[in-house]
């Protein structure tokens, strides 16, 4: 059975897969600069099977170039200290993991997580597309703000509409279900944020689909309507009415689908 593992910011989910489903998982802490003695040591415990991880940064090949919200990661590479386990962006596991959650049939489907950063995934015709290592860095695309971003360069996407640059947003998320006019309107707001950026992707990719993950997206429905709105302004020969927008259907999607990346040989 494959074991796919999820390195998140606060957490790790490590997950066992049977017939495409979880039949056993933990969940660690993510402690930074333990990380990697932490994967090893689920990596030891599963000896014989087939390993896949998702990384929370950008990859060329199995190195890790940059890896902003987990800094013992950058510049390591993993074929030399898990020659062999499967290693993909994050990204690319949830959406993969979700796909597969959809009965797998849509060709393409797009995955945006907004969580802590900003990040993407991409699945055309049953396969993760991830081009030298991490495509989709959605988040870093540049021009949004004045604001530094943990990449070191200044105005990325993810400066605008990631968790770490902006107030408690589950706390805001709950006034605006209870009500309160001002987080109602700071919603509305940021989906016309979000639109601003996912265009990008959307006009170049056109995808069937685009899901929404991580923590900020669990509150999809109150930014759903501006951000459409904002999107049927942007974009050109696309239509928003053609394209699925959706919550992701499980939290463990990331690490269900680096097992199955993992153990169908798809990276």
């Amino acid at each position: 059975m494959p074991i796919g593992i999820d390195v998140g910011g606060t957490k790790i989910l490590a997950v066992r897969v049977d017939k495409g489903k979880i039949v056993d998982k933990k969940i660690f802490d993510t402690v930074d600069g333990q990380v990697i003695a932490t994967l090893r040591s689920i990596i030891d415990d599963y000896p014989e099977e087939k390993i896949g991880i998702g990384i929370p940064g950008y990859l060329v090949g199995k190195i890790c170039v940059r890896a902003p919200h987990i800094k013992e990661f950058a510049g390591v590479d993993f074929s030399e200290i898990f020659p062999n386990a499967c290693i993909m962006n994050d990204c690319t596991a949830m959406a993969y993991g979700e796909y597969f959650l959809r009965n797998e049939k849509y060709q393409s489907l797009l995955l945006i997580a907004l969580g802590s950063g900003v990040g993407a995934g991409l699945i055309v015709n049953g396969r993760p597309y991830k081009a030298r290592g991490s495509a989709l860095e959605i988040g870093h695309l540049k021009g949004f703000s004045e604001k530094r971003c943990g990449c070191g360069k200044t105005g990325c996407f993810e400066t605008v509409a990631g968790g770490k640059y902006l107030p408690d947003m589950k706390a805001l998320a709950d006034k605006a279900r209870a009500g309160d006019s001002d987080a109602i309107e700071f919603y509305r707001e940021y989906g016309r944020t979000v639109a601003r950026g996912v265009a990008h992707a959307i006009q170049l990719l056109d995808p069937e689909i685009v899901v929404f993950g991580g923590g900020i997206g669990k509150s999809l429905e109150l930014f759903l309507e501006p951000m459409k709105k904002e999107l049927e302004r942007l974009l050109s020969f696309v239509s928003v009415d053609d394209i699925i927008f959706e919550k992701m259907l499980s939290y463990e999607s990331g690490g269900l689908g680096a097992a199955l990346i993992a153990e169908r040989g798809l990276l």
